[in-house]
């Protein structure tokens, strides 16, 4: 849920972009080949005119997703989602334990809504004879659920949800900000979500014992009704990383690859570079912004050396191998082989 704080900090007085202004910007996007839009929050469903936005992309072919704590989802908003026709939509589940969960959401009955509206949603799925949108569960991982997470397979099975992403928790200590900041040599980190989750969080040596065991209950558990999404972070092996909360992370591509818009226009980087703005497409179109001085900046200064933010990013290692280990999988390893 987005707090009185959180909206201060984030959104302040800023003036965010109308229906018609993103969809002009979604036009825009679909003209230069943009085949995916990915709607993150906050929770997306706070915002009224969501679903036809939605559909605005859909108009257009593109593949919709977003993620949802579930706590708004009635009968009627249901129906809507359905209707809409967005390809995906995760729901937050933390725990398969109520109490758990509302613990770690800070928010009595936050289970119940969140099942509930996973349960809506197959109901009207039904309704209107469809499959969409994918639903699947989204887990966040940390040392309060970690003993927990294979029941949340049962769970998922129980609801006919067939995947689930399990995510490691991500937290930016505040020296992190100040040290990347140094090194880009400008603020390029305002106020980050992550900043203030305590480090106790974190998986702890107890934990980490017994990684092997709770990732092999998982997949045990799940079985072929189940996909599971690991992340890559806890197939690693790179134990040291995970008790100090890092990502092991050589090379980053994703600015050569997407961008992420902000509610009120701000192009920049990354989830993690909020403080770096590229453009705002109120005043430059798109692809201007993504081909400008910032922009080309921004990936000369990754190219080089990533900042000790990166290592805390949650999204770079996955889907999108970086440059180095896509290197060693196609080179090194064929010479390793040749040379046998």
């Amino acid at each position: 849920m987005w707090t009185k704080d959180f909206k201060t900090s984030r959104i302040k007085d800023n003036n965010i972009l109308s229906k018609c202004e993103i969809e002009g910007l979604i036009e825009e996007l679909y003209t230069i080949g943009i085949k995916s839009i990915y709607f993150c929050g906050g929770e997306p469903f706070l915002r009224k005119d969501f679903l036809d936005i939605v559909k605005y992309c859909k108009s257009k072919g593109l593949y919709c997703s977003t993620i949802s704590n579930g706590y708004l989802i009635n009968s009627d908003l249901a129906k809507q989602i359905v209707i809409s026709g967005i390809d995906s939509i995760g729901i937050s589940i933390d725990s398969a334990n109520k109490e758990l969960h509302d613990e770690i959401r800070g928010f009595e009955g936050a289970f119940d809504h969140a099942i509930e509206g996973i349960r809506l949603i197959k109901q009207k799925q039904k309704e209107y004879n469809t499959d969409f949108p994918e639903i699947f569960i989204n887990t966040t991982i940390s040392s309060k659920n970690f003993f927990f997470l294979p029941a949340i397979t049962d769970l998922a099975k129980s609801l006919a949800v067939r995947r689930i992403n399990f995510n490691y928790l991500s937290i930016v200590d505040h020296n992190t900000v100040k040290l990347t900041n140094q090194e880009m040599g400008e603020k390029i980190i305002g106020f980050h979500t992550f900043s203030d989750i305590s480090p106790e969080y974190l998986l702890q040596k107890e934990h980490i014992d017994q990684l092997e065991s709770v990732i092999e209950n998982i997949k045990k558990r799940g079985g072929s009704e189940i996909k599971c999404d690991l992340d890559q972070a806890l197939l690693s092996g790179n134990k040291d990383h995970l008790l100090k909360g890092k990502f092991s992370v050589l090379r980053c591509n994703t600015p050569w690859l997407s961008a992420m818009i902000t509610p009120f226009g701000d192009v920049v980087p990354c989830a993690m570079f909020t403080g770096y703005k590229m453009g705002n497409v109120r005043e430059m179109s798109f692809r201007k912004i993504w081909n400008n001085k910032r922009a080309m900046n921004m990936r000369r200064l990754l190219r080089k050396n990533l900042p000790p933010l990166c290592q805390k990013c949650c999204m770079v290692h996955r889907g999108t191998p970086s440059l180095w280990k896509r290197f060693y999988k196609k080179f090194l390893k064929r010479d390793s082989h040749d040379q046998r």
